[in-house]
């Protein structure tokens, strides 16, 4: 009975040892790196970034060189044309700062997008030219000026699961929370004989609601890839507007007005990324893109009918676009 219990032993270490899988990287580390152990993923499975021991943290850093363009700040006209705030193509500068965390059911991702845009604009000396933001009565203008700033931030907080539907293609549907508030300062100056009419308004924004994304990869070869993703919100939103007409004698007007509104936005972004490995611990991607932000009815400004203040309606055509060049880097560690 010794004998056999001696042999049994001696064959249980010797298959153990020879038939065993060979300890991963993290194992000597007590399991430093989850293990995602088979099972029915059916055409799909979840991503991997093959690095050793991942922490599951990515950190990235934009820059954003945007052309702003808003309807509805058409400011002065004549007979035989309108002017526009925008005459002109300008790029405007802004940022994005991007925190992803990684978890084997869910991935959370905090991104903040900041814009600063800016523009002036001159009408030419012309007769018969009015200002679109005075009333009718006021008269013939010998010239008028315009200069529009604003800030753009928007935070957005969302969960997703990216997983590869094939060897080449990486698919990430994603549900969250977005914030974002936009303040705008419209200057409008309008000239008649010997005298400057100014007009000072205030297009302040902000919002809070659900979005709903997808990203999609398609990976081209070794290193490179090509993205494409689209954002979807509607935000619970209140507009803050402040419109103030100084030195036009009886035709001065103060008007401010608060107000709620559901305001739907949306983004669509595609481009190319370059990624690297170093030491099998982390991986810093270059990525260069196209974006598009198209944001519904953000200008909220009201136009004058009358020398009555009350005789007034908001601009038509009032969408705010974002579209311009991304360059962002991202580290996986």
């Amino acid at each position: 009975m010794k004998y056999f219990i001696f042999v049994f032993s001696f064959l249980s270490i010797f298959f153990t040892h020879t038939f065993s899988i060979e300890k991963s990287p993290c194992a000597s580390k007590d399991v430093c790196c989850e293990q995602i152990e088979p099972g029915p993923f059916a055409f799909s499975y979840p991503k991997d970034i093959s690095l050793m021991c991942p922490k599951n943290l990515s950190v990235s850093g934009s820059f954003l060189w945007m052309a702003f363009y808003e309807e509805g700040l058409e400011y002065a006209i004549n007979v035989n044309q309108i002017v526009n705030e925008k005459q002109r193509l300008e790029l405007n500068p802004g940022f994005r700062v991007n925190f992803n965390y990684e978890r084997e059911l869910v991935h959370v991702n905090i991104e903040w997008t900041y814009i600063r845009f800016k523009d002036n604009s001159f009408a030419d000396p012309v007769s018969d030219l009015l200002g679109l933001f005075l009333p009718p009565e006021t008269g013939s203008l010998t010239g008028a000026s315009s200069r529009i700033s604003g800030d753009f931030n928007t935070l957005d907080l969302n969960i997703s699961k990216p997983y590869h539907v094939s060897r080449y293609y990486t698919s990430n549907p994603k549900l969250g929370i977005q914030a974002a508030w936009v303040d705008q300062d419209y200057h409008l100056r309008y000239y008649t004989i010997n005298r400057k009419h100014n007009v000072f308004n205030k297009n302040d924004f902000w919002g809070v609601g659900l979005e709903a994304g997808y990203d999609a990869e398609f990976l081209l070869g070794k290193n490179f890839t090509l993205y494409a993703n689209i954002l979807y919100a509607l935000l619970f939103s209140k507009f803050d507007i402040s419109q103030i007409a100084t030195t036009l004698t009886i035709y001065n007007y103060n008007l401010s007005d608060s107000f709620y509104k559901v305001m739907p936005n949306a983004k669509i972004g595609l481009g190319f990324t370059w990624s690297r490995m170093f030491n099998n611990k982390t991986i810093a991607t270059l990525e260069v893109g196209y974006e598009l932000q198209q944001w519904w009815s953000m200008n909220q400004l009201r136009r004058f009918f009358d020398t009555d203040p009350t005789a007034n309606d908001t601009v038509s055509r009032s969408d705010l676009t974002f579209n311009g060049l991304v360059v962002a880097l991202r580290i996986d560690i």
